[in-house]
């Protein structure tokens, strides 16, 4: 595989408002994404561009893929509404921006009462979907025993599917929401992150709890097939599609703890995540969701370590009837 043949670029959405949690707003948002990739391609200063990262949920997606197989998954995601102006969107950009990809998240609901669906980082480009991501790392709160858990499949932290190389030749990971601190290439502090996989899928269809016998050598397992994937791949970037924020300064966790330590880890590349804000956009150089050129140093600083905040070459705001955006580029000078 070629290497890199120049920095790479990528514009990041943060969205004004809430997660999608009902198919009624892939219309509204189609129109956010087509007005987004519109701005792109009429500035020249944006042109050149690798990938439009999107929040994570930013499209409902109607189908359940669970523990299916990637082949699969991408005849249920191929049937989806949204499919049609995603593709029109990466045709607008593909005229100033040959070979970039829109990633973005989308979440489904469980047919299982007891289930949060799925959490999703899809990355489509000309020739449809490039790179598929099923969240693999959840946080805390996603696996804690009450009415509804995710479950992570098993076979994901193996999947070399969450991969794709952009235009520039970089090697991009595609994290869904707390995968991003899944890139930490430290063995114990990797086990930590992982303490809240409290639910697997098998291949044979069984969903072992963190209560049975057996269940925590399953949860090595993944963690270790994860790291060694990681190992194998040697991704020069991470996106991330991350749910959401209830204000600009919210993310100071996600910063220091996800986005630096990702950068660290990745020898200083891109670490760059685009999300919703609940009560109000950020100014274009507030709550950033993007590191880059961290020292390796960064991984073993512990709680204390700093943000170490990306700063974007430029700025844009997009509205969309209802819809509002604050549209950034990150990159290299």
């Amino acid at each position: 595989m070629r290497g890199p043949n120049r920095s790479p670029r990528i514009a990041a959405l943060c969205v004004l408002g809430k997660r999608a949690h009902l198919t009624s707003i892939n219309k509204p948002r189609a129109k956010l994404l087509l007005a987004a990739a519109q701005a792109i391609a009429a500035d020249p200063e944006w042109h050149g561009l690798d990938a439009l990262l999107l929040p994570g949920a930013f499209f409902r997606a109607s189908a359940y893929l669970g523990s299916k197989k990637h082949p699969a998954r991408l005849k249920l995601l191929a049937k989806e509404g949204f499919v049609p102006a995603v593709r029109e969107a990466v045709a607008l950009l593909a005229e100033a921006s040959p070979g970039s990809l829109v990633v973005f998240g989308a979440d489904s609901a469980s047919p299982r009462r007891w289930e949060f669906g799925d959490q999703l980082c899809i990355a489509v480009g000309a020739d449809g979907i490039a790179g598929l991501a099923r969240k693999v790392i959840p946080a805390d709160q996603d696996t804690i025993h009450c009415k509804r858990v995710f479950v992570p499949a098993l076979a994901d932290y193996a999947s070399p599917h969450r991969f794709v190389t952009l235009p520039s030749g970089h090697k991009a990971a595609l994290c869904s929401c707390f995968d991003m601190f899944g890139i930490c290439h430290d063995p114990a502090m990797l086990k930590q992150r992982g303490s809240p996989i409290r639910d697997l899928w098998l291949p044979n269809g069984q969903c072992p709890r963190v209560e049975k016998p057996g269940f925590k050598p399953l949860r090595e397992q993944a963690l270790r097939e994860w790291q060694m994937l990681l190992e194998e791949q040697r991704p020069t970037l991470s996106l991330a599609a991350i749910h959401a924020f209830k204000q600009p300064g919210r993310d100071g966790y996600w910063q220091r703890h996800g986005l630096a330590v990702a950068s660290a880890a990745l020898r200083g590349g891109l670490a760059i995540g685009a999300a919703h804000f609940e009560a109000k956009l950020p100014r274009p150089d507030q709550s950033t969701l993007a590191a880059m050129n961290v020292p390796a140093s960064v991984v073993t600083e512990g709680p204390k370590r700093g943000p170490h905040r990306a700063q974007p070459l430029a700025a844009k705001t997009i509205q969309a009837g209802s819809q509002a955006a604050l549209l950034r580029l990150y990159g290299a000078e």
